[in-house]
């Protein structure tokens, strides 16, 4: 059981609110729902939500348009 996962630019974490009478998985396409998961705490502890935010930058540049690093650090 992983609290946090990325897999085909996505990630995946626990509804850590539900447990441990319900094992429900988020699935988080932007890092904008990332955010928000953190935000209304269904995920947490330090450790993971260092995770969590970590890979929301990495969906963030994951999801840029951007064609010349310039656009792409504007973009960031």
């Amino acid at each position: 059981m992983k609290t946090i996962e990325w897999k085909d630019g996505k990630v995946f974490l626990i509804d850590q609110r539900k447990l441990p009478l319900k094992y429900e998985i988020i699935n988080c396409s932007t890092y904008q729902e990332v955010a928000e998961a953190i935000k209304k705490m269904k995920i947490r502890g330090a450790p993971a939500i260092g995770v969590a935010a970590a890979f929301s930058i990495a969906l963030a540049a994951y999801s840029s348009k951007a064609d010349t690093y310039k656009e792409f650090n504007l973009d960031m």
